[in-house]
């Protein structure tokens, strides 16, 4: 699959709201594409609005087309979204992988030494 594909849901859960927020529920939805994921942390500043894994799943749903997810959203009392924390940086290039590839993808063991020529 490659990134242009889009992000896809691969669970959520509900977490304790981290430290310092004055929110009173958060979730915490993973992404993956192919070999990729990412995590996003939906606070609600409400509990009262009908809170749940699929309403913090809806709000994610979104942002699955972009090339890199925000990283930490907030849902107001009137249901908008803001984006609290952005995207993690990447440089994607013409082939459309990203430069975080080699962290979160697969690789291969190599051996470097200092002074010896590549062959």
């Amino acid at each position: 699959m490659s990134r242009t594909s889009g992000w896809l849901i691969s669970r959520s859960g509900a977490i304790a709201p981290p430290s310092g927020s004055l929110l009173n529920a958060a979730y915490l939805v993973r992404l993956t594409c192919g070999s990729w994921s990412r995590d996003v942390i939906v606070e609600f500043a409400d509990s009262s609005l009908v809170v749940s894994n699929g309403y913090a799943e809806e709000v994610a749903r979104r942002f699955l087309r972009d090339v890199e997810p925000p990283q930490h959203l907030r849902v107001d009392v009137s249901g908008s979204v803001s984006v609290l924390v952005g995207p993690r940086e990447s440089t994607v290039e013409a082939t459309g992988r990203a430069s975080d590839e080699i962290e979160d993808g697969p690789s291969r063991a190599r051996t470097h030494r200092r002074g010896a020529s590549s062959p």
